[in-house]
């Protein structure tokens, strides 16, 4: 049998997280994934940095859709992630290089959580590499690449792997641990917390069911959901306050982002071999494929190895499944319909991380009975090496398209810091709705280096009262829309060169802007990273400069 330590795993996850996303391991401080989740994520990460050193007691109250309250519960708070980030950021890291830093650190940390799951359930660390190398690799990790939260799924066989001991020792610690690790998720990804606070749940009947003393564990089990429920409460209680404010989520918008069993055939149209399947049998967050050798693999599990811990992962893959239909199945919509506010989880088909979680373990099982037919030591390790080489061929895609950023202040950044404290609207808007964000997720990205609160936005929710601005400031700066922000207490406009096609157009539009009598221009600062106008909109008679 094969021995791997967990630093030999570490390095071996390594190599595999930095060819399978290459060429971003060479460039962690100066590019990410060309996608505009990356600009916002780093924009959460600072912003926890900033309000844990300057205002804890308003964390949720960000800088966006001003005026607008906890609108870091517009989307994944990344809370975790971010608690991580601010002690990089304040001893002075670069956040673009934080970013990328815990973006690995999720994906090699997944695969070596399912390492240690795998082996304490089959004792064989081949098996368990095997099927590391499944859970970190799968299409759906590179689909969704830009998507930070979504690469920590660490905690989730750490739960499983506390779930199973505490039913096995009947241990009160271990039922608190399996509470804290499902905490953990949902502080990491709040879809992920609710999809495996589900898959947890039933992984826990059917481990009493097959107990030798299943009411001696059920107690530490209750507790440690118990402690679950208890710590993720007060994380909780802004997304609640946001969804009674803004509402469900359109139907529409559920379904679409809902699988059905076609997308389960779907790869991320990057991939070397299956990239072909996914305009074919999906579309953006429903591309859903496992991978043959994967499935091949969990299929000679169950064929060869039949038994408890082969049914009960083939039970929590279904779960997966049928969870990943979102309303697109009878029994989710029901749930919805019970629980509103599963009516705000917008992409239902990331419960596909818990099939991939199940089908680590199964594919794992089947290694394990292959490596227990070859009798040599050396053709072992030659299988092992080549399974783990055919899952990175069949995994691999095109290398990633990055994006060339700075993370530094450019001039109207920095002036925009020195500026007494006021709302900003950056301009360009986007056109109308179908066009958002426009170029809001740089405005934002761009704010942590100033911190002003910002008119504009970009979030899981748009708030709808930006909506309205957008419409209202079509025709900037007629007396209407001069009037309208002045009502929102709009202190600094910021109109920037890059983003208007002409530039004469740009002149015109800042020459009529500053030729308002209630805006007083306060400069022009160009250097190469932004060029721009600064513009100072006076308040109403009467009225007086407030920020938050």
């Amino acid at each position: 049998m094969l021995r791997l330590s967990f630093a030999t795993t570490t390095v071996i996850l390594t190599i595999l997280a930095c060819a399978f996303t290459w060429p971003q391991c060479v460039n962690l401080s100066t590019h990410f994934v060309w996608h505009i989740d990356p600009p916002f994520s780093v924009w959460r990460l600072s912003w926890i940095a900033h309000a844990l050193r300057v205002d804890p007691h308003h964390l949720f109250d960000a800088n966006i859709f001003y005026p607008a309250r906890q609108t870091l519960a517009f989307s994944d708070a990344m809370m975790l992630e971010g608690a991580v980030a601010a002690p990089l950021l304040w001893a002075g890291l670069r956040p673009v290089f934080t970013y990328n830093l815990l973006l690995f650190v999720g994906l090699i940390g997944s695969g070596l959580a399912m390492f240690g799951l795998i082996r304490y359930l089959l004792g064989s660390a081949s098996a368990a590499l095997v099927g590391a190398a499944i859970f970190m690799m799968v299409p759906f990790r590179i689909e969704h690449i830009a998507h930070l939260e979504l690469q920590w799924a660490m905690w989730m066989p750490l739960g499983f792997w506390a779930l199973h001991r505490a039913v096995g020792e009947s241990s009160w610690r271990l039922g608190a641990l399996a509470g804290i690790m499902l905490w953990l998720q949902v502080l990491s990804c709040v879809y992920y917390g609710v999809f495996v606070g589900a898959a947890m749940a039933m992984l826990s009947l059917l481990l009493l069911w097959r107990a030798e003393k299943p009411v001696r564990a059920l107690l530490p089990l209750a507790a440690g959901f118990a402690l679950a429920a208890l710590l993720s409460a007060p994380y909780a209680a802004p997304y609640m306050d946001v969804a009674r404010e803004l509402g469900p989520r359109d139907p529409a918008e559920l379904y679409r982002y809902s699988a059905d069993a076609r997308n389960y055939l779907a790869s991320s149209p990057g991939n070397w071999i299956w990239g072909w399947t996914g305009m074919q049998f999906g579309s953006g967050e429903r591309m859903l494929f496992p991978g043959i050798i994967a499935l091949v693999l969990a299929v000679i599990g169950i064929a060869r190895r039949p038994g408890a811990l082969t049914w009960i992962y083939l039970a929590v893959g279904a779960l997966g499944v049928e969870l990943s239909f979102g309303p697109n199945s009878p029994l989710n919509e029901w749930l919805i319909g019970l629980a509103p506010p599963l009516g705000g989880l917008r992409a239902w088909a990331r419960a596909a991380i818990i099939v991939y979680g199940a089908l680590a373990v199964l594919a794992a099982v089947g290694v394990a009975h292959l490596e227990s037919r070859i009798v040599s030591a050396p053709g072992r390790r030659l299988a092992i090496a080549l399974l783990v080489c055919l899952l990175f061929v069949e995994y691999n895609s095109t290398p990633m398209s990055l994006a060339d950023v700075t993370d530094r202040p450019g001039l109207m950044q920095k002036i925009l810091r020195e500026m007494p404290p006021g709302p900003v609207l950056d301009l360009p808007l986007a056109r109308g709705t179908t066009s958002l964000p426009g170029h809001d997720h740089l405005y934002e990205f761009w704010s942590i280096h100033h911190w002003q609160p910002l008119v504009n936005g970009y979030s899981g929710y748009y708030w709808p009262p930006y909506l309205g601005t957008i419409a209202r400031l079509r025709h900037f700066p007629d007396d209407d829309s001069i009037a309208y922000l002045q009502t929102l207490g709009v202190r600094y406009i910021v109109v920037h060169r890059a983003f208007y096609r002409d530039r004469e157009d740009y002149k015109a539009l800042v020459g009529t802007i500053a030729g308002r009598r209630e805006i007083t221009p306060r400069g022009e600062y160009g250097d190469s990273l932004n060029d721009a106008t600064l513009l100072e909109l006076a308040p109403r008679a009467g009225d007086e400069r407030t920020a938050r």
